[in-house]
C-alpha cells in the first residue's frame, strides 16, 4: 500500500514538472506580434501558468518566486495590457485552471491547494484577501481534478494569442489577428489590409471599437450611437432579477446591432477592455485625456 502511494505521488510530481514545460502551439499564421509583457525583475521569475478571463476582462500569471514557498500572481486587463493588481502569495501554489473572476470583474477567486477546494477572494479594487469557502466562488465545489499548467491561450474569439516566450521565459509575448492590428507609435501601414477602429466594420470580421467619455454618456442617456456603421445601444432592461442576461433576439430582417447590459456599461465607466463577439472595445485614452484636461 506505501509503495503504491509512493509510486502515485512521484507521478504526479512529475506530471506537475512536465505542465510547466509543456510545448506551445502557435499559430501558423494569420497573427502578428502587438506586444510583449515582462514578469518580476528577479533571476528566478519565470511564468508558471496562464489565464484568460472567460468573460474577457482580464488575463492572469502566475510567477515563480525568489523561494519555492510562495508563487507571485499578476492580474492585467486585455488588450490594453496594462497591470491591475499583483501580490505574492505564500502558499506555494496557485491553480489558476480551477480559479474564476466573477462576472463584474471585481472579484477573484484563487484555488491556493493543488488537492482541496482552498479559495481566496481577491477584492481587485481595495486589494482585500479573504479565505472563502468554495460554496462562494463562481464555480461552486466541485470534484479537484489536478491539470497540466497551459502557458498559453486565446481571447474570446481566438481575437489574440497570448503564450510564454519559449526563450525568455519571464515574458509574455502577445500576437493579434492581423486585420485587428494597431500600429504602435510613429509605424506606418505596411500596405497589408489592416482593419482600423472605425471604418470596415462588421459582425463577420470583427474589429476594434475605442469608446469615450462622450460615447458612455449618450448611451446612458438612451441614445443609440453608431461606430463604423455599427449601432451601439445601451438596454437597461437586459439584466433580470437574478442579474442574468436576456438573450438578445433581434426580430428577423433587422440590421446587425450591438446591444450593451448594465455589466458592459460598468466596465465602460471603469474604462476595461472587453470582447462583445468578434469586437473588442478599449477606451480612447485620447479622448478621455483631452476632457480632462477641458
Amino acid at each position: 500500500m506505501k509503495r503504491v502511494i509512493v509510486t502515485s505521488l512521484f507521478v504526479l510530481f512529475v506530471l506537475f514538472t512536465w505542465a510547466q514545460t509543456q510545448p506551445i502551439d502557435k499559430p501558423n499564421k494569420g497573427y502578428r506580434f502587438q506586444h510583449r509583457i515582462k514578469g518580476p525583475k528577479y533571476k528566478k521569475s519565470k511564468v508558471l501558468e496562464l489565464m484568460v478571463d472567460k468573460y474577457g476582462t482580464y488575463l492572469v500569471a502566475t510567477f515563480r518566486g525568489e523561494k519555492s514557498s510562495y508563487v507571485y500572481l499578476y492580474i492585467y486587463n486585455l488588450y490594453t495590457w496594462d497591470e491591475k493588481y499583483k501580490i505574492k502569495l505564500d502558499d506555494n501554489r496557485c491553480e489558476l485552471y480551477n480559479s474564476s473572476f466573477d462576472e463584474s470583474g471585481e472579484y477573484f477567486y484563487v484555488n491556493y491547494d493543488i488537492y482541496r477546494n482552498k479559495f481566496k477572494r481577491i477584492d481587485l479594487k481595495t486589494g482585500n484577501i479573504e479565505k472563502v469557502d468554495c460554496s462562494e466562488t463562481p464555480n461552486g465545489c466541485q470534484k479537484i481534478e489536478p491539470q497540466i499548467y497551459k502557458v498559453d491561450g486565446y481571447t474570446v474569439g481566438n481575437n489574440y494569442y497570448i503564450y510564454r516566450d519559449e526563450k525568455y521565459e519571464n515574458y509574455m509575448r502577445i500576437l493579434v489577428k492581423k486585420e485587428m492590428y494597431i500600429p504602435k507609435d510613429g509605424e506606418m501601414d505596411s500596405g497589408d489590409d489592416f482593419m482600423f477602429d472605425e471604418p470596415g466594420l462588421n459582425p463577420e470580421n470583427g474589429g476594434t471599437i475605442e469608446f469615450g467619455p462622450v460615447d458612455i454618456r449618450n448611451l446612458k442617456a438612451g441614445n443609440e450611437i453608431e461606430k463604423g456603421g455599427i449601432p451601439i445601444f445601451f438596454d437597461t432592461s437586459a439584466i433580470d432579477a437574478s442579474g442574468n442576461k436576456i438573450q438578445y433576439n433581434p426580430a428577423a430582417g433587422e440590421p446587425y446591432k450591438i446591444r450593451l447590459t448594465q455589466i458592459e456599461i460598468n466596465k465602460l465607466d471603469k474604462k476595461i477592455s472587453f470582447v462583445y463577439d468578434k469586437f473588442v472595445f478599449k477606451p480612447d485614452w485620447d479622448a478621455f485625456e483631452q476632457e480632462e484636461k477641458n
